[in-house]
């Protein structure tokens, strides 16, 4: 019961602050897809993506910069050295399903050794653009319960806590990194069930911030 409840703790914190509430992931699939509104005044349309008018290619079109294509296989972007190093034990590994995997994956790891439980999932998400994606990161920053990390990517913001259910606590850390239009988000959490204690933060963050690299360096830019 209590392996349940943390996976089930791990996957709501790392589909939970990145996703765009309902009317702006709806806002952001019509200007994606729609040059028709000219309430936009150009700044959020694709004016300077559809129209070879060259206005659109510089000054002002930063939106639509895109630094990478697809999101890589995340079961593969953490090593397996980096993995058992993290989660030891009887490993359980899988990615989840995605509606499209070329913009959204995530892949899971978790283990018991002995009463000792970590979990650790990693997840791509590829923005239509540079801007849309810095949005989005805004909105994980905006929450105020963490703060920045330096050192990975563009930028990126560390939120850590330490909760308890029933006397099973789990200390965790979401890391969340923006490099170009790639959001990246590392969860990784860890307890024992008996003698009710957790790694220290700093170890659990030093985790975090290791998968994120590899995750990072995973992210391939398009040809050319």
């Amino acid at each position: 019961m209590p392996v349940v409840v943390l996976a089930t703790a791990g996957w709501a914190m790392s589909a939970g602050p990145l996703a765009d509430p309902p009317e702006a992931a709806a806002s952001s699939e019509k200007s994606g897809s729609s040059g028709d509104s000219p309430e936009s005044g150009g700044e959020d349309g694709g004016a300077g993506k559809d129209a070879g008018d060259g206005k659109g290619s510089s000054g002002g079109s930063d939106e639509q910069e895109k630094t990478y294509e697809k999101a890589p296989d995340p079961c593969k972007a953490v090593s397996k050295k980096t993995v058992t190093s993290l989660v030891p034990g009887k490993l359980t590994t899988g990615e989840l399903a995605s509606t499209d995997k070329d913009v959204r994956r995530m892949c899971q790891w978790h283990a018991l050794k002995g009463y000792s439980y970590r979990w650790l999932d990693v997840s791509y998400e590829i923005r239509r653009s540079n801007e849309d994606a810095q949005k989005a990161f805004d909105r994980v920053v905006a929450d105020g319960k963490g703060g920045p990390f330096e050192g990975l990517g563009d930028e990126a913001y560390s939120l850590s806590a330490k909760t308890s259910d029933k006397g099973n606590k789990v200390q965790e850390t979401e890391l969340t990194v923006r490099s170009g239009n790639a959001l990246v988000v590392v969860t990784y959490n860890g307890g024992d069930f008996v003698e009710k204690t957790t790694p220290s933060a700093d170890k659990i963050r030093d985790g975090a911030a290791k998968a994120a690299g590899e995750a990072l360096a995973a992210l391939e830019k398009p040809a050319g």
